[in-house]
């Protein structure tokens, strides 16, 4: 092999015999235009390879980073758009990110709604979120304003798509109606200042999503039981007229009374209740539904003040509907492991009523078509392998025609042909590394400099991106180095059996 090595090196190094011999002028182009296809091929590959891995990248993190990779919903929910009830106490939440591969979950709710304005309307999905929502994906796709800021306080606020704006000839600070909608018959509408608009490229979410206050929804929903105590302003001769009263589950409710008041009695029910206070008395009631909604409390503390006068203090718990979502959102650290890390959720950490929906499942013809990229990749590193081949081949054949009379004399010296074939083949080899090289060289350049620049636009509107993404991942390419390289040489080992047929007797009469 260190024979054969030499020799090739020494065909690729001759500069004289190339100036003197008009059958190697004859090579140099030959072999000039193989190494020029290989340049291109080779840049063709990796940007094909870059793009591809780019695009599916940009669109995943985009479908997912709006939503999350997978959802924790209650099976009661059919509708994608209009969310059930489940509760936030779970034995998976909060600390669900603890798991492997599981960065971060957060709790939400969906609700349809219409959007209104002096001079458009235009059906929507409200979405609430949490305090613990993740904000960083839809901060980088901001086009004006902020995102919520989720206190302790609940704000009128809303973030709303960039398409949106346009369609209601809104900006931010403008104020928009929201009505929030609840069955057929049920529909409510709530002011909402705009706070912030964002952008993401994809339609299903741009023309259809906008972000609340997630208390907003629970309030609207009613998931859980308010409790309250109605109590006359004024004081009658029966007394102080006290009433028990309730709102949201399922109405069907009962009212248990905690303390008694001052003259001994205890109160049942809903009442009303006539009371004579002579010092200041508290009355507290829990308000539970039928529906299995957790309880409310509510207390008033009537303070007499002088022969016909009181004061009255309330507070209470502020309703159950608090400790109600529509269900949990959790983004994992690799879309690769979205399948496993499904099935562990699922068989490890759900309870009864609970599933799983995981972002193929909620958008199966955007992942269908991203699949679809890498069958046109692996068409585009097909077609240009075999250009490299057809190149390759035809640049040996005429490097091995040329050299004719070498092949014979080394044959009358004793070479095998097999020696001889290695010496071509190795020529082969350091002419395809060359042009891999080089290929290598164009394809990054034009890669980073499409990175740096943005160079290539796309309408956001078909492409979900607004300028052609390009991944430099050193695997890929190296793969496709290697790959090329391997393939192409060993492909050159049939045009390489011409050696054999060459006679030492006639080839070293060859001129």
């Amino acid at each position: 092999m260190a024979f054969a090595h030499f020799i090739a090196r020494r065909i690729l190094r001759d500069k004289d015999r190339q100036a003197r011999n008009a059958s190697d002028r004859l090579s140099r182009p030959i072999v000039a235009i193989a190494v020029l296809g290989i340049v291109i091929g080779m840049a063709v590959m990796i940007l094909t390879v870059g793009i591809s891995t780019g695009f599916q990248r940009e669109v995943r993190a985009k479908v997912s980073g709006a939503g999350a990779h997978i959802e924790i919903v209650p099976l009661t929910q059919t509708d994608p758009k209009e969310s059930a009830l489940v509760r936030i106490q779970q034995p998976f939440y909060p600390w669900l990110d603890t798991v492997p591969g599981v960065a971060h979950i957060q709790v939400f709710a969906v609700k349809p709604g219409i959007v209104e304005t002096p001079d458009e309307i235009q059906g929507v999905v409200v979405k609430g979120v949490g305090r613990d929502h993740d904000w960083d994906f839809l901060r980088q796709h901001l086009v004006a304003g902020e995102v919520l800021d989720l206190g302790d306080s609940v704000r009128a606020e809303t973030l709303i798509s960039q398409w949106l704006a346009r369609r209601l000839r809104q900006q931010v600070g403008d104020t928009v109606t929201i009505y929030l909608v609840k069955g057929r018959e049920d529909i409510r509408p709530r002011k909402y200042r705009i706070r912030g608009i964002y952008e993401t490229g994809l339609e299903k979410i741009d023309h259809q999503l906008v972000f609340v206050d997630i208390a907003h929804l629970q309030r609207f929903a009613q998931w859980g039981v308010q409790a309250e105590i109605l109590v006359g302003d004024s004081i009658t001769p029966q007394g102080i007229r006290v009433e028990a009263t309730a709102f949201g589950g399922d109405r069907n409710y009962s009212y248990a009374w905690r303390e008694a008041p001052s003259d001994g009695r205890t109160l049942r029910g809903k009442g009303p209740h006539w009371i004579r206070p002579e010092v200041p008395t508290t009355l507290t009631v829990v308000a539970s539904d039928g529906g299995g909604a957790l309880p409310d409390t509510a207390w008033v503390r009537i303070i007499p003040q002088g022969a016909t006068g009181f004061h009255v203090e309330r507070g209470g718990s502020g309703g159950s509907y608090k400790d109600y979502c529509g269900g949990f959102e959790v983004a994992l650290k690799d879309h690769r492991d979205l399948n496993a890390i499904d099935d562990r959720i699922y068989r490890d950490h759900l309870g009864e009523g609970l599933r799983t929906i995981t972002v193929r499942a909620r958008f199966p013809e955007i992942f269908a078509w991203l699949e679809l990229l890498d069958t046109n990749v692996v068409v585009v590193i097909v077609l240009m392998v075999i250009v490299a081949i057809i190149n390759m081949t035809s640049a040996l054949l005429i490097i091995i025609l040329e050299r004719t009379n070498m092949i014979g004399v080394l044959k009358a010296l004793g070479g095998s042909n097999g020696m001889i074939r290695r010496i071509f083949l190795i020529d082969a080899a350091y002419i395809l590394g060359f042009g891999i090289v080089l290929g290598d060289a164009l394809g990054i350049g034009l890669a980073l400099l499409q990175r740096s620049t943005g160079l290539v636009r796309l309408p956001i509107e078909s492409y979900y991106v607004d300028q052609v993404p390009v991944a430099l991942d050193p695997g890929p390419i190296l793969a496709l180095n290697l790959g090329v390289l391997v393939v192409c040489v060993a492909a050159l080992v049939l045009p390489s059996l011409l050696v054999t047929r060459i006679a030492p007797a006639k080839a070293i009469r060859f001129e």
